[in-house]
């Protein structure tokens, strides 16, 4: 795993991920046959394209001032497989990708912080790890209301 030393390491790194995530939701947006699974997917582009920005404007400044709240993990999406990407899919399927997928990127920045050393670098880490893990919690909740409840 790649160590990071300085915020702008965070910034570049996690700039990177987030476009890669904003490509991924709309690719597969485009995929897919559901109109609320594309809607889910383009919205869910739109706030990866949110933290894009977010990064490419965080300064130390703004780092400072980010309130963390505690972000609760239903664990639906831990006890789930993987869905791989193909046309067609089910919105059941295509909330457990994006689940999966948000999880993932929870795991990265979780990880990647526990090996910074640097209090802004950690903080920074920390702060994306959040906004995935609230992703994740909404894909959850969703999955709860949507299918779960339809059993």
């Amino acid at each position: 795993m790649e160590r990071f030393k300085t915020l702008q390491d965070v910034i570049t790194f996690a700039v990177g991920k987030e476009e890669a995530a904003y490509q991924l939701y709309s690719t597969t947006a485009q995929r897919v046959k559901s109109p609320a699974a594309r809607k889910m997917l383009e919205e869910m582009a739109a706030q990866e394209l949110g933290h894009k920005r977010m990064m490419e404007a965080m300064t130390q400044e703004k780092l400072a001032q980010y309130n963390f709240q505690k972000v609760p993990d239903l664990k639906i999406g831990d006890y789930l497989l993987d869905v791989e990407v193909k046309e067609g899919m089910s919105f059941q399927e295509v909330l457990v990708f994006a689940m999966k997928s948000e999880e993932a990127a929870y795991k990265l920045y979780t990880a990647a912080e526990a090996l910074a050393e640097a209090p802004e670098v950690k903080d920074a880490l920390r702060l994306m790890a959040s906004e995935e893990k609230k992703h994740k919690f909404l894909l959850e909740s969703l999955y709860d209301d949507k299918v779960l409840a339809e059993m």
